[in-house]
């Protein structure tokens, strides 16, 4: 089961272990100002974990919304986490990438199982650049989910933009994947 926005799991009879894969939003892009062109934002931090869960309790997702990216010479947006909660005390969260800052790139996410797991740090948006650079690419997910892989986008950085006519561009939202 996938999720591009926030929902419910309910487990079935029987099920008392789910695997989850999280990616957590990536941030936005920063704007330049004249001629500089601005950083690209971080991506979102990746979980890959499995998450004991009782049949009939709900399961929270809250996928992540990606950064605004900036403009007029403005910084761009954090991106926010995704969680997945089993409403038993374990929480899998993927962290959301840093919003660019002019020509500094917005840092990788993070992720957290509560348990067995595989966590791992989205990369770090490129560095703005003075003339004649091109704008800072966005950080790139950490890994691609093992199941499926996530959409176009989904937890990918903002890219940098140009001047301050050509705004930094939104981080990618967040994605869960649950399965068993």
């Amino acid at each position: 089961m996938d999720f591009d926005d926030d929902g419910v799991l309910v487990p079935p009879a029987g099920v008392t272990t789910v695997f989850v894969q999280a990616w957590g939003a990536g941030g936005g892009g920063a704007v330049g100002g004249g001629a500089i062109t601005g950083a690209g934002g971080g991506a979102g931090g990746f979980a890959w974990c499995v998450l004991p869960v009782q049949p009939g309790t709900p399961v929270a997702v809250d996928v992540g919304a990606g950064g605004a990216g900036g403009a007029g010479a403005a910084n761009g947006s954090p991106g926010t986490p995704t969680e997945v909660d089993n409403n038993l005390g374990g929480v899998v969260s993927a962290g959301g990438g840093g919003g660019a800052s002019l020509l500094i790139g917005g840092s990788g996410g993070t992720g957290v199982c509560p348990g067995q797991g595989t966590v791992r740090t989205g990369a770090d948006g490129q560095e703005g650049n003075p003339p004649p650079g091109a704008p800072g690419q966005g950080g790139r997910p950490a890994v691609d989910g093992v199941v499926q892989p996530a959409p176009p986008g989904a937890g990918e950085g903002g890219d940098g933009g140009g001047d301050t006519d050509l705004p930094g561009s939104a981080g990618g939202d967040g994605y869960v994947v649950i399965w068993w």
